[in-house]
C-alpha cells in the first residue's frame, strides 16, 4: 500500500453529512494478505469498491460493494457501508436508506452509530423532512453522552431548524438557527443559519450571552482572532456582570492563544474578584499568565496572595509550589528552599509535593548544601520509574561525589545502569563511571537474560490465525484497508488475549498489526507487556519485543529523508516515536499534526523554503510529513552541534528558548544543564528522546551511545529562528 493510501480512513470515518470528504480519498488497492496470503474474492471486491469510491465512480463502487456483500465472509458490514455510500452519492437515496437502516441495526459493527446518521441524511434527501427531523433530534440527544461527535452536529441542528420552519413552527425554528450560530460559529453552515434567522426574525443583533458562547466555541476550535473579535462586539454599555463575563472570556482566550500573556494576566487578575465560581481559576491563571510573560516577581507575589486567601482552592497546592519553583527558576536557589518546604508541609498529599521535594533537593545541591540535599535525594530515589526514581538515584550519587565519597558514588552509578538500562540517568551514570576511569556496558554489571522475556509464539498459532476476528482483519488487509484492519484488531485485542493467552494472542497481534502498517499499537503493547524484555539485551526472545517497541516505522521515508537532512536515522525514529507513536493521523491540542507533529505555521515556512505548495492536509501524508519534518529537525540538530538532548529540546520548546538556556546555563555540565531547562515538557522530552535514540542505535546498528558530559554552549547563528 502506498503512503498516500492511508487516507482511506478519512472516507470510512467521514461524519454524517460530510460526504464530500469521500472525493479526496486515494485508492487503497488490493494487497496480499499476511504472510503472502492471496486475497479472496471478498477482499478483491471490497478493495475494488473502495478504489471506485475514491475515484468518484459511484456506480462501479456500488456494483463492487454489492458483490463484496455476497462474497465477503468477514466484512459484509464494510461492503454494505460502501454500497450505501455509493448509492447515496450517485443520487439513489432510497437504496442507500435501506442499507443504512440495516447497518444501523447491526450493533456489532463499527458503522452502526454512523449509519443511523446516514439514515437520517437519506430521509432528508428524500424530502421526508418531518421523519428526518425526529431522527436528527433523537441522535442529537444521544450525542450528549459522547465525548467525541459521531457526526456533523452543525448540519444536523440546521436541518432540524429548517424542518421546523417548513412546518410553520417559527419560534422553535428561530431558536434552532440561533443555536447553530451560537454553538457552531466556525462552521460553514453558520452563514446559512444567519441568513435564515434574518428571514424569520429580521435583522436581529446577537445578545451578549450569545456572543460569549460563540467566542467560547471559536476558541475551542483554536480560532483565537475570531473569538477575540466576537468579544470585541460587546461594548461597555452592557450590565456590569456581562462586562465581567466578557473580560473573563477575553482573558481566557488570550491565555490560550499563547501570544498575549501579559494582557491576559492583567485582565484575569482584574476580573477575578467579580468572576463568581470562576474567581479562583481567574486569579490562579492570571498569575500563570504573568509568569509566562516573564513577570516572575509579580507572579510570585500573586501566587502567595492566592494561597493565603484561598488555601483550600483546587489550585492552592500548585500555586504554593510555583511560588517556590519560580524563585528556583530565577536562580535564587537558597531563597527557593523555604517556600518549597512550606508547600510540602501545607499540602503533603498533593501531586505537587513530590515536585517541590525534588526542587528543594536540587536547590540545596546547586547552592552547595550537599549534606542537606543527600537525604532528600535518597527519598526521591525510592520512587518508581526510570525518570523519577532514576533522578533521585543519580543525584544521590552525584551528591556523594561532592561530599568526597567517590567509591559509594561509583557503586550507585553502576547499580543505576543495571536497574534502568538506557534511561537518561543510566546514560549519565555510565558517563560518570567512564570519567572515573572505569568501564561498564549499557546493561550494567549483571545484565538480565533475554530468555526471561515474556514468550511469544513463533510462528503464529494456526488456531489463532483461523479465528474469525483475525480473519476479518486479514480480509481488510488484503483489500488494502490496513488502517481499518488495525481498528478492528484493536476492538478485539483484549478478547483475543483473554481467550488465547498473551503468548499466542500477542504473536498474532504483532504480526497482523505489522501487516496492516500499524506501528503504533505494537509499540504500546510492547511497552506495557514487555518491560522485562526491554531491560534485557535485544537477543533471543527479547528481540521481538524490542523490535515492536522500537520499530523502523516508515523506514523507506526515514532512510531517504534523514540523510538528506544530515540526521542519523536513529534520531529521526526517536523523534517520531516520542511525537506521534508512529500514528500518522494524530493531531495534538496545539494543532501539531502527523508522524513528526509539525505545526502548520512552521510547516508553511519550511514548505516555502523547499518550494512545496502548502495545503492543510499536507501533514497527514506520511511522506510529506517526514520530508518537511526531517528538514526542520535536521537544521536544529546542526544548529545545536548535534547534541541530542539539547537539539531535541529545541524541537519541543523552540530554538529561542534553548538559546536562552544555553546562555544562562551552558557553562554547566550536561546533567545540571538539562535539569535547569525551565520548560518541564522540554526537559522530559530531551531525556526521553535521548534514551530512545540510544536504544535505536544499539538495536539496529550495534552502537553503544556515550552521552558527553560537557555542553557546547555555542550554536550556529544561521539556524531556524522559528
Amino acid at each position: 500500500m502506498t503512503w498516500r493510501r492511508y487516507t482511506a480512513i478519512v472516507m470510512l470515518r467521514a461524519t454524517a453529512t460530510a460526504f464530500a470528504a469521500l472525493l479526496a480519498v486515494a485508492p487503497c488497492g488490493v494487497q496480499a494478505g499476511p504472510r503472502g496470503q492471496r486475497p479472496g474474492a471478498g477482499a478483491r471486491s471490497l478493495g475494488a469498491a473502495f478504489d471506485a469510491l475514491a475515484a468518484g465512480d459511484f456506480r462501479r463502487a456500488e456494483v463492487a460493494a454489492r458483490r463484496a456483500a455476497r462474497t465477503s465472509r468477514y466484512n459484509r458490514d464494510y461492503a454494505t457501508f460502501a454500497a450505501a455510500q455509493a448509492a447515496y452519492l450517485r443520487g439513489d437515496a432510497a437504496a442507500a436508506l435501506r442499507r443504512f437502516h440495516a447497518l444501523a441495526r447491526d450493533r456489532s459493527s463499527r458503522f452502526a452509530a454512523i449509519a443511523a446518521w446516514r439514515h437520517a441524511d437519506c430521509l432528508w434527501r428524500l424530502g421526508r423532512t418531518a421523519e428526518a427531523r425526529r431522527e436528527y433530534e433523537r441522535l442529537l440527544r444521544r450525542e450528549r453522552r459522547r465525548k467525541r461527535p459521531t457526526a456533523d452536529l452543525a448540519v444536523a441542528r440546521f436541518r432540524v431548524a429548517e424542518a421546523l420552519a417548513r412546518a410553520g413552527d417559527r419560534r422553535r425554528a428561530i431558536d434552532g438557527f440561533a443555536a447553530v450560530l451560537r454553538l457552531h460559529p466556525q462552521h460553514p453552515i453558520a452563514d446559512r443559519a444567519d441568513a435564515r434567522l434574518r428571514e424569520l426574525a429580521g435583522a436581529r443583533p446577537l445578545a451578549s450571552d450569545e456572543r460569549i458562547a460563540r467566542a467560547r466555541a471559536l476558541a475551542e476550535a483554536h480560532l483565537w482572532r475570531r473569538a477575540v473579535h466576537e468579544l470585541d462586539q460587546i461594548g461597555d454599555d452592557v450590565p456590569e456582570d456581562v462586562r465581567y463575563r466578557r473580560d473573563l472570556e477575553l482573558g481566557r482566550t488570550l491565555f490560550q492563544m499563547r501570544r498575549q500573556y501579559e494582557l491576559a494576566g492583567r485582565l484575569l487578575l482584574a476580573v477575578a474578584p467579580h468572576a463568581g465560581d470562576d474567581s479562583d481559576w481567574a486569579w490562579f491563571h492570571g498569575a500563570r499568565a504573568l509568569s509566562r510573560a516573564h513577570r516572575d516577581r509579580e507572579a510570585i507575589a500573586e501566587y502567595e496572595r492566592f494561597v493565603a486567601a484561598r488555601p483550600r482552592s483546587r489550585w492552592a497546592a500548585e500555586a504554593a509550589y510555583l511560588a517556590g519553583w519560580l524563585r528556583f527558576n530565577l536562580g535564587d536557589y537558597r531563597e527557593a528552599i523555604e517556600p518549597l518546604r512550606r508547600m510540602q508541609r501545607a499540602y503533603p498529599r498533593s501531586r505537587w509535593a513530590e515536585q517541590a521535594l525534588w526542587f528543594e533537593a536540587f536547590a540545596r545541591y546547586l547552592s552547595g548544601d550537599w549534606q542537606g540535599a543527600l537525604p532528600l535525594f535518597e527519598r526521591l530515589g525510592r520512587r518508581d520509574g526510570r525518570l523519577d526514581g532514576g533522578a533521585g538515584r543519580y543525584w544521590h550519587a552525584r551528591t556523594l561525589q561532592r561530599l568526597g565519597r567517590a567509591d559509594d558514588a561509583l557503586a550507585e552509578y553502576r547499580a543505576l545502569v543495571g536497574q534502568w538500562p538506557f534511561s537518561w540517568y543510566a546514560l549519565l551514570a555510565r558517563a560518570r563511571v567512564r570519567e572515573a576511569g572505569g568501564d561498564i556496558g549499557p546493561f550494567g554489571d549483571s545484565p538480565r537474560s533475554p530468555d526471561d522475556a515474556p514468550p511469544l509464539a513463533d510462528p503464529v498459532p494456526a488456531e489463532v490465525a483461523r479465528d474469525p476476528r483475525v480473519r476479518r482483519a486479514d480480509e481488510l488487509i488484503a483489500a488494502g484497508l490496513g488502517p481499518e484492519a488495525a481498528y478492528e484488531l484493536r476492538r478485539v485485542e483484549r478478547a483475543l488475549i483473554r481467550g488465547y493467552g498473551s503468548e499466542r494472542a500477542l504473536a498474532a497481534l504483532f504480526d497482523r498489526y505489522r501487516a496492516a502498517g500499524d506501528y503504533n499499537r505494537p509499540w504500546m503493547l510492547a511497552v506495557v507487556r514487555g518491560r522485562r524484555a526491554l531491560d534485557a539485551p535485544p537477543a533471543g526472545p527479547a528481540r521481538r519485543w524490542w523490535e515492536a517497541a522500537y520499530p523502523r516505522a516508515y523506514a523507506e521515508l526515514v532512510d531517504r529523508y534523514a540523510p538528506e537532512a544530515g540526521l542519523p536515522p536513529a534520531y529521526l525514529f526517536a523523534i517520531m516515536r516520542k511525537e506521534s507513536g508512529f500514528n500518522p493521523h494524530i493531531v495534538s491540542y496545539a494543532d501539531a499534526i502527523g508522524l513528526l507533529q509539525m505545526i502548520p505555521p512552521t510547516t508553511r515556512r519550511v514548505a516555502r523554503t523547499l518550494g512545496i505548495d502548502y495545503t492543510d492536509d499536507l501533514l497527514f501524508d506520511p511522506e510529506s510529513n517526514v520530508r518537511l519534518g526531517a528538514w526542520y529537525i535536521g537544521r536544529l540538530f546542526a544548529m545545536f552541534k548535534r547534541q541530542v538532548p539539547i537539539a531535541a529540546a529545541a524541537y519541543n520548546g523552540g530554538p529561542g528558548a534553548v538559546k536562552r538556556w544555553l546562555r544562562a546555563h551552558g557553562d554547566r555540565p550536561i546533567d545540571e544543564y538539562v535539569e535547569l531547562v525551565s520548560y518541564s515538557q522540554a526537559r522530559g522530552y530531551g531525556k526521553k528522546v535521548t534514551e530512545t535514540y540510544a536504544r535505536y542505535l544499539y538495536l539496529y546498528e550495534g552502537q553503544v551511545y556515550d552521552q558527553p558530559l560537557a555542553v557546547d554552549a555555542d550554536y550556529l547563528r544561521d539556524g531556524p529562528d522559528y
